[in-house]
C-alpha cells in the first residue's frame, strides 16, 4: 500500500473530495485542469489522480480560476490548531495525523507539531528515525531555529517530529524566561509560510501544553465516549478556563466525540452528556469507532488509502471541513 505522499484518488473519490458532480471529472481532465496517471489496482489499471493534482486544483480554487464552491475555496478559520487532553488513550494522535493529512489533500500547507514524547503522530505520518532528529525541545531549550527542526513529510504537509528525549522539557522548560511565551515566538517566525498550524500534545496538564495554549486560536479537545474519558472533561476546561484568565486570552473550544459505537449504550449516554454539558463546544461530527482508522494507523498513511467509502473517511472528511471551516 502506497505511504500518503504517493497517494492517489480515483475519479470518484476526487469528485467526492472536491463536491463535484462526477460528470464534470472528464472536462476537467479534457482542459487539463486535472492531469491522471494509471495505476495497477487489483488485476486492471485505473485512471487516478496523484495527491499533488488535487493539491493542485485547491490552490487554483481558491486563486479563482475555477469559479467559487462555498467553504471548499476558504482558507483556516483558524490557522493554528491544537488537539488536546490531559488523558490519554482518546484517539487523540490517530484523529491529528488524519486531519493534518486530510488539510494537506485540500490543497493548504500544513505544519504538523508533536509535542508528545511518545511520538505517536510522528510514527502515524511515517517518520520512523524522530529519535535522531530535533523536536520542539531543541527550538524551546536549546534556541534552535524552527525551521531547522521541520521537515517535509508529503507535497504540503510539513513535521516538526517528536521522540522520547521530548519528556524531560518540563524542569528546563520552567528554568527559562518567558517560558509559556517562547513556543509562540518560535511560531511566529514560520507561521506566515503556512495556511494551517496543528499540534498534537502530550496528555498532562503541563508547561508545553500551556505553551501551545498561549500560541493557539482553537483547541480541539477529543473526548473518546466512555466514563472516565467524560469524567476528565471538567479538569480539561478549567485548565483552559484558567489559562485564558491568566493570559487574558480568548480561546474557541471544540470538543471532539471520538470511538464512538452506537451498539453500546454506555457510549450512546456519554455522547448525550457531552451534548448535554457543552452544547455550545461539541462538534457536529462524531467520529464513529473504526477497524479503518487502526489500519490507517498501521499502514502510516491515510484513511482514502484504506477505504475511500467507509465511515472513518466519511467522519474524517466531516470533521476536517467543520474544524478548519465552521
Amino acid at each position: 500500500m502506497a505511504s500518503f505522499k504517493d497517494i492517489c484518488f480515483t475519479p470518484a473519490e476526487f469528485s467526492n473530495i472536491a463536491r463535484l458532480d462526477k460528470s464534470k471529472f472528464n472536462s476537467l481532465e479534457s482542459s487539463g485542469i486535472i492531469k491522471t496517471v494509471r495505476r495497477r489496482l487489483g488485476n486492471s489499471d485505473r485512471k487516478m489522480v496523484p495527491l499533488e493534482e488535487i493539491q493542485k486544483y485547491f490552490h487554483e480554487l481558491r486563486s479563482g480560476r475555477h469559479g467559487d464552491q462555498e467553504k471548499m475555496a476558504e482558507l483556516p478559520k483558524n490557522k493554528v490548531q491544537m488537539f488536546y487532553n490531559v488523558k490519554g488513550g482518546t484517539g487523540k494522535s490517530t484523529l491529528t495525523a488524519q486531519y493534518v493529512m486530510k488539510a494537506a489533500i485540500l490543497g493548504m500547507k500544513v505544519l504538523a507539531i508533536d509535542l508528545d514524547g511518545q511520538g505517536h503522530l510522528t510514527v502515524n505520518l511515517d517518520i520512523l528515525d524522530g529519535h535522531e532528529r530535533p523536536t520542539i525541545y531543541d527550538v524551546l531549550i536549546n534556541d534552535l531555529p524552527l525551521s531547522d527542526a521541520i521537515l517535509q513529510v508529503a507535497p504540503g504537509l510539513d513535521l516538526v517530529p517528536a521522540n522520547l528525549g521530548l519528556c524531560n522539557i518540563e524542569i528546563p522548560l520552567n528554568n527559562k524566561t518567558r517560558r509559556e511565551y517562547r513556543l509562540s515566538e518560535a511560531l511566529a517566525k514560520v507561521v506566515d509560510q503556512y495556511d494551517l498550524v496543528v499540534a498534537d500534545t502530550n496528555p498532562a496538564a503541563s508547561i508545553l501544553n500551556g505553551s501551545m495554549l498561549v500560541a493557539a486560536n482553537l483547541v480541539n479537545v477529543v473526548c473518546a465516549t466512555n466514563p472516565l474519558s467524560f469524567h476528565g472533561m471538567s479538569l480539561v476546561m478549567a485548565t483552559i478556563e484558567g489559562m485564558e484568565r491568566e493570559f487574558r486570552r480568548t480561546l474557541e473550544v471544540r470538543i471532539v466525540p471520538n470511538l464512538y459505537d452506537n451498539r453500546e449504550i454506555i457510549s450512546q449516554e456519554v455522547l448525550g452528556e457531552l451534548k448535554s454539558q457543552f452544547p455550545e463546544n461539541c462538534t457536529q461530527t462524531v467520529v464513529n469507532r473504526s477497524a479503518d482508522l487502526n489500519e490507517a494507523t498501521k499502514r502510516r498513511t491515510t484513511v482514502w488509502g484504506v477505504n475511500a467509502k467507509g465511515v472513518a473517511a466519511q467522519d474524517i472528511k466531516a470533521l476536517t471541513e467543520e474544524l478548519l471551516f465552521s
